[in-house]
């Protein structure tokens, strides 16, 4: 069973949704930071020592192959741009449609750029220090994941780097590294793009809530005005049917006479 972290558990950690379960974050102890550094410090001699490029030496390289320069860095520029003045066009329209298609620029604006810069940082993570840095999160994630009783996940950081669900590996290291960045866990939730196109749905379905009460209305309305209008009219079937009774009686009693 994993060691409790603390007797009494405070309910102000950080904590994600992940198949229906609820994960928390603890606070690294001293020695969990001394643990994940020294991790740091061992996978980047060992990658230095298997010929891994350090992140000075991927630089250089990219640089005389013409992945990165001044044209890179002007083309980022300029997507950075586009994208800039797609969310101020976000926020300028007002119309469901409008909202919605700037949205959809956005987005696209953030996954250009996004590529884009994939030229240097795909690269970038396979040098020595990406690599390093990769690992000592990792340690961090295995030594700072806890359960709702303040437990923890894993025993150690071989425990979690040998877990079969690597979705929830994966899960846990990136809400980790958010914590650790100072982000909010659904920050990509709260990208202008992402409130637009939430704001345009929840209007959408308002407004589809609303026409399907206008036509109950209308219907209900139309129902009641046959109802009447049968009624008007069985009405009217039983004053003519009285009229007539009326008369033969009327009739019948002249015949007597």
């Amino acid at each position: 069973m994993a060691e409790k972290n603390n007797p009494e558990v405070t309910d102000d950690r950080r904590f994600f949704e992940h198949a229906g379960e609820n994960y928390y974050i603890g606070s690294p102890t001293a020695e969990d930071i001394k643990g994940a550094d020294w991790t740091y410090s061992k996978v980047y001699t060992r990658s230095l020592t298997d010929g891994i490029l350090t992140a000075a030496e991927m630089q250089d390289a990219l640089t005389r192959r013409g992945i990165i320069g001044p044209d890179y860095e002007m083309r980022r520029e300029e997507l950075e741009g586009l994208l800039s003045q797609a969310i101020l066009d976000l926020a300028s329209v007002s119309s469901i449609e409008d909202r919605q298609i700037a949205a959809v620029e956005v987005a696209k604006g953030r996954e250009a750029l996004f590529r884009w810069n994939q030229r240097a940082t795909g690269p970038m993570s396979n040098t020595c220090e990406q690599m390093a840095d990769d690992a000592r999160l990792e340690y961090l994630t295995g030594r700072m994941m806890e359960d709702a009783d303040g437990s923890k996940l894993w025993e150690s950081y071989e425990d979690f780097c040998t877990e079969k669900d690597q979705a929830l590996t994966l899960a846990c290291r990136f809400q980790v590294m958010v914590y650790l960045q100072g982000m909010q866990p659904d920050f990509l939730e709260n990208t202008p793009e992402a409130v637009a196109m939430r704001e345009v749905e929840q209007e959408l379905t308002d407004l589809a809530k609303e026409q399907i009460r206008v036509d109950v209305e209308e219907a209900a309305k139309a129902e009641q005005a046959a109802a009447e209008k049968e009624a008007e009219k069985e009405a009217k079937k039983k004053a003519a049917a009285k009229k007539r009774a009326a008369a033969r009686k009327k009739k019948a009693a002249e015949t007597k006479k």
